[in-house]
């Protein structure tokens, strides 16, 4: 095709491009035109295919100045813009650069293998859709070639220190070589002599003005040259010392500045986080972790060979989260299940870090993006699920229940482990020893939230729940003897949302806040949900016993459930699906204590094929038992009851109560630490357990009588 039909070519409707961008194979020879129209202020490409002379583009495309790219000498840095106007404008001062046609889906339809093993830095667009231009092309170039690139920062704050308005007149930048290798260019025969921009800088102080979109050309339109472009390459590459600086001191030149790939943001409390790229997907670091300086200290590794000094690593490291918590956005991190638009996005815990989002449509897999994932140290991988025959039938070998309204109970308990938001109810597993507790509790934990530690021992303070709450989406605690009044107060608060704040270490004044809202699992012989407010919140499950010919082999019982444990997912992952469809229009009649809970496995009791209502009644019998369970394992509840039952009413103060208590009851009221014997902490129980006497038709109430506005209690039978 002749330059003049070129020029000539005109769209039937659109008409002439006002520009036109020129795509040529390895030898020279044209492919395709990407012609540029610009209407109302926007503008928009039409491609034109010249081998089928047709108004599309190719299916497999070239990079854009190919035949340049392949005569660059191997060791020049290939700059990948967004567009070809950028690619245009870097290569007139000298820089080897291309770009692809098509936007961020361009990287399945062209041909990258010319940028093997290539030195390559991406200059994106000061915009999101820029940020997803660099990271397609990032992936297709690791996964398809092995080539590692490094994405230049689009921050507002670091483009504008490149900024040659920084200086006076003609002195933001001395002319430049066109960065190759060292900061030397390789040839004059590889592109226009290098400009700079001593003759063009325009303005004496102040800022350039970076609004979104800004480009490579919008860069040099306003006064960049090879100086400024130079130092943003070599800050990419981790060079910045081999960059002629006149304001700045010389690095020592032993030890080669950091530099890690990353998105740096934070979320809403202000815990500082960097998002990096590696090969082709993404992985977050909490920046005050431990993993994350490991991170920098092996990028360092991989690029110089060296280890870096401790003081670096630090500075390097207290840099990225000043720049996450003053320059970064804020955004919502979850740990394993995070909520979106549509659902709930669940993070499998793999090396790929992909996660299985799931809306009211189905599930799918996808990597990882929205909503943003931290992992804690412990966490461990699920299985990719898959759809077969079967529904959660599949789970019952694995877990031993006494009927089949306490096996619809543990897979409520399961789904509602699903929910993206509390509040969740507690699992409580009793029963003799030998009744599989603990083997089913680390089923069910690994179905939804695997760990290196399926269960622990219960910690000895709210501090430490909390923290572990921080690390696992489950919580799973094994083998308790009794639940101490403090920490069951903690429990309940985890349950259903609540927080937790102590002093930082080694500081006087500066807090840590704690906040979480966890499904939980407890096991042990004797009654946990001693308290009222704790069953109230509970699922309590009683275990039979296991004949001993039924027992089978651990290793034996653990390959099988592994082998289910894939089809399992994706049952419960279809149940939750289904309850996302049908969770609008679904209305309780009756709203027990965790009623979003109720409503939730409701609206999925026909994707898993139970009746209408079923697990409504079963949740209600389940809750009458835990009362029942309640009264018979708390003295004063107890105590009260038998009184109301046998006495009808009874009025007085807080301590003629107690001795009253005490004198007729003594077998309920003997143990001191379960019996409080002074009025305030008596009065503090009596509060606690009133809800569950009236569920047994008794009333208390607290009121003051006389002068002198006395405290009496009323006990009265409805």
């Amino acid at each position: 095709m002749t330059p003049e039909a070129v020029q000539a070519l005109r769209h039937p409707k659109a008409g002439a491009p006002t520009r036109q961008h020129l795509y040529r194979d390895a030898a020279g020879e044209l492919v395709m035109i990407a012609n540029r129209y610009e209407r109302g202020g926007g503008k928009f490409f039409i491609p034109y295919t010249v081998e089928s002379q047709s108004w599309t583009a190719p299916e497999k495309r070239p990079l854009y100045r190919l035949p340049e790219l392949l005569a660059a000498s191997p060791e020049r840095v290939v700059i990948v813009t967004e567009g070809e106007k950028c690619a245009d404008a870097l290569a007139e001062l000298g820089y080897v650069a291309t770009t692809t046609f098509g936007g961020a889906n361009a990287s399945r339809k062209t041909d990258l293998a010319p940028l093997r093993g290539r030195r390559v830095v991406i200059w994106p667009d000061h915009d999101a859709p820029g940020r997803n231009y660099a990271d397609a092309i990032a992936g297709a170039l690791y996964g398809g070639y092995g080539t590692r690139v490094a994405i230049a920062p689009i921050s507002e704050t670091f483009l504008q220190g490149i900024s040659p308005y920084r200086g006076s007149r003609g002195a933001a930048a001395a002319p430049d070589t066109p960065i190759g290798i060292g900061g030397t260019s390789t040839g004059a025969e590889e592109g226009p002599a290098p400009i700079g921009i001593a003759d063009t800088a325009i303005g004496t102080g102040g800022e350039i003005p970076i609004e979104v979109g800004w480009d490579a050309a919008d860069a040099i339109a306003t006064g960049w040259g090879t100086a400024e472009v130079n130092r943003l390459i070599a800050h990419t590459l981790g060079e910045e010392r081999t960059i002629p600086r006149d304001s700045q001191p010389a690095e020592d030149p032993g030890e080669a500045p950091l530099f890690v790939e990353a998105e740096l943001w934070h979320s809403p409390d202000k815990t500082p986080f960097a998002t990096i790229r590696r090969g082709a997907h993404k992985e977050t670091f909490a920046l005050d972790s431990g993993a994350f300086r490991r991170l920098l200290a092996y990028e360092h590794y991989q690029a110089t060979g060296k280890t870096p000094s401790a003081a670096k690593l630090e500075d390097l490291a207290r840099q990225y989260v000043g720049q996450a918590l003053f320059e970064g956005e804020a955004h919502p991190v979850f740990l394993r299940l995070g909520e979106t638009e549509e659902g709930f996005a669940l993070d499998l815990g793999g090396p790929d870090w992909s996660v299985i989002q799931v809306d009211a449509t189905g599930w799918r897999q996808a990597p990882m993006g929205t909503p943003r994932f931290r992992r804690s140290p412990g966490m461990a991988a699920l299985p990719q699920p898959v759809r077969q025959g079967g529904g959660l039938d599949q789970l019952r070998p694995f877990v031993n229940v006494r009927s089949d309204d306490d096996f619809r109970l543990i897979v409520a308990w399961l789904l509602g482990a699903l929910r993206s938001q509390g509040p969740y109810p507690l699992l409580i597993l009793t029963g003799e020893q030998g009744s599989a507790k603990s083997t089913t509790a680390k089923v069910l934990r690994r179905l939804i939230d695997p760990a290196e530690l399926d269960s622990r021992s219960f910690p000895g303070d709210e501090r430490d729940l909390m923290i572990a709450a921080q690390n696992g989406h489950v919580l799973a605690f094994d083998n308790l003897s009794r639940i101490k009044p403090a920490m069951a107060d903690a429990l309940c608060r985890l349950a259903t949302g609540g927080g937790f704040a102590t002093r930082k270490l080694h500081s006087d004044a500066d807090e840590v806040l704690f906040k979480a809202t966890r499904p939980i699992i407890l096991n042990g012989i004797p009654e946990l949900a001693e308290r009222p407010d704790l069953a109230d919140r509970a699922i309590t499950l009683n275990l039979p016993v296991i004949s001993e010919t039924r027992r089978e082999y651990e290793a034996e019982f653990w390959q099988r459930f592994e082998a289910a444990r894939p089809s399992i997912l994706g049952a419960l992952l279809t149940a939750a699906s289904g309850a996302l469809s049908a969770l609008p229009s679904v209305r309780l009649s009756e709203r027990p204590r965790m009623a979003d809970f109720a409503k939730w496995v409701s609206a999925a009791e026909e994707t898993l094929g139970w009746t209408h209502g079923a697990f409504l009644r079963t949740y209600g019998a389940n809750r009458r038992e835990a009362e029942e369970a309640a009264v018979e394992s708390n003295p004063v509840a107890s105590a009260i009851l038998t009184m109301a039952q046998s006495a009808g009413e009874w009025q007085g103060t807080a301590a003629d109560l107690i001795a009253h208590l005490r004198k007729r009851y003594p077998a309920l009221t003997e143990g001191s630490d379960a019996f409080p014997r002074q009025p305030a902490p008596f009065g503090t129980e009596l509060r606690r357990v009133a809800p569950l006497l009236r569920s047994y038709g008794i009333s208390v109430t607290h009121t003051r009588s006389g002068k002198d506005r006395r405290r009496l209690i009323e006990v009265k039978q409805a």
